[in-house]
């Protein structure tokens, strides 16, 4: 990964919460609350600006990488329909032993600038050895 990339900008969409996706989450669930999780998760957001945005983007080495965590910060449900703006962003890049470690993260907001929900992910970049 490259350090360089922190403080970069990756991705900055406008996107609808589409009701297929949300149906097709809810599915793999599979819960009898399913379709309430799936209006809390139905975005990973490192993939939203397709496969290579981040694997490019920071220089990932997916022969070596691990997703090393997910943490979310919600302040409320999607809403089927409604429209939103995201930004996805390298918040760090850092070495940690022989380890790189690349967090990421993004926010979802509404038509009115609230915050829905926010993403970080930590990729781990490892050193073979």
């Amino acid at each position: 990964m490259h350090e360089s990339t922190k403080g970069a900008v990756l991705l900055e969409r406008r996107i609808v919460v589409d009701d297929a996706a949300i149906a097709a989450v809810a599915r793999a669930i599979g819960t009898p609350s399913a379709e309430a999780t799936a209006r809390l998760v139905p975005f990973f957001a490192p993939t939203l600006g397709g496969e290579h945005l981040v694997v490019d983007g920071i220089g990932l080495d997916l022969n070596r990488a691990l997703l090393g965590g997910l943490h979310y910060e919600w302040v409320r449900p999607f809403a089927v329909g409604e429209t939103l703006d995201v930004r996805l962003s390298v918040e760090d890049v850092f070495q940690r032993g022989s380890n790189q470690f690349g967090v990421l993260v993004a926010e979802f907001r509404d038509e009115d600038g609230e915050l829905v929900q926010r993403q970080s992910t930590t990729f781990i970049e490892r050193q073979d050895g």
